[in-house]
């Protein structure tokens, strides 16, 4: 994924202190002791030791009031893929789809909820301090930055995904935990594009951008033009950038 500068600027040796074991307690005492985090059965064990509230038990939000049932058939049907992950690095919840032959862009199963930050990622190549740096960062609120935004080159440049990280803050500020959003972008432009009239181009002048369309271009080896792919077929409209050079690294 497409790490923003300054995230990719982090001191290693700050981040890497996150303890993705998730030995501590959540600051909102909500974390469930006595069962092994880690376990495939945890969600039902644990479920069953707090008296958790399900099926058509009543829920009463902020602004709302619902059945565990409502907000479960909410959630699965949420565009993009949701999960949260508390403030002791312990996975506790993710929108299962709704379909179950659809597969998901950053795949979940139920068995890990419950799962320890260290356990649902693979400790393959630099995976873990990665994660471990969105982490401390978001913790941190590093830079002032409370999201990170990474979107990730697919060989397709008619999709978009994206991997969206926010910090979740109680009432006080204090920071809870992190939940993030996979989904992808481009359904959103091309609908913009059929509802404005305006089309998508590539901006040569542009400062960013160059480095994800040539990983996201099959043909970049070879140097041949790619410019039709980022454009929809011509009955379509499109969306034109009159200054792509400044919304490019918005986020950075």
């Amino acid at each position: 994924m497409a790490e923003p500068k300054w995230l990719q600027d982090m001191n290693r040796e700050e981040y890497i202190k996150e303890d993705f074991e998730a030995t501590g307690k959540s600051v909102a005492g909500t974390t469930v002791e006595g069962i092994d985090k880690n376990d495939p059965e945890w969600l039902d064990k644990a479920a069953k030791k707090v008296n958790a509230a399900e099926g058509n038990d009543y829920v009463k939000l902020d602004c709302g009031l619902m059945t565990v049932n409502q907000i479960d058939w909410m959630l699965k049907n949420t565009f993009g893929e949701l999960t949260f992950v508390d403030d002791n690095n312990q996975f506790l919840w993710y929108n299962r789809p709704k379909d179950p032959n659809y597969k998901m862009l950053a795949k979940r199963v139920p068995a890990q909820v419950g799962d320890t930050m260290g356990a649902i990622h693979p400790d393959v190549r630099d995976v873990i301090p990665n994660a471990k740096k969105v982490v401390r960062a978001l913790r941190t609120k590093e830079g002032g930055h409370d999201d990170v935004w990474m979107p990730v080159p697919t060989g397709n440049l008619k999709e978009l995904i994206l991997h969206y990280y926010h910090r979740v803050e109680d009432e006080e500020g204090n920071y809870v935990g992190i939940y993030e959003w996979v989904g992808d972008l481009y359904p959103f432009v091309k609908y913009f594009c059929e509802v404005t009239g305006q089309k998508l181009v590539i901006d040569e002048d542009a400062t960013s951008g160059a480095t994800y369309r040539r990983n996201s271009d099959p043909d970049a080896q070879t140097g041949a033009s790619r410019k039709a792919d980022m454009e929809p077929e011509k009955e379509e409209p499109k969306v034109e950038e009159e200054d792509a050079s400044t919304g490019a690294s918005h986020h950075e």
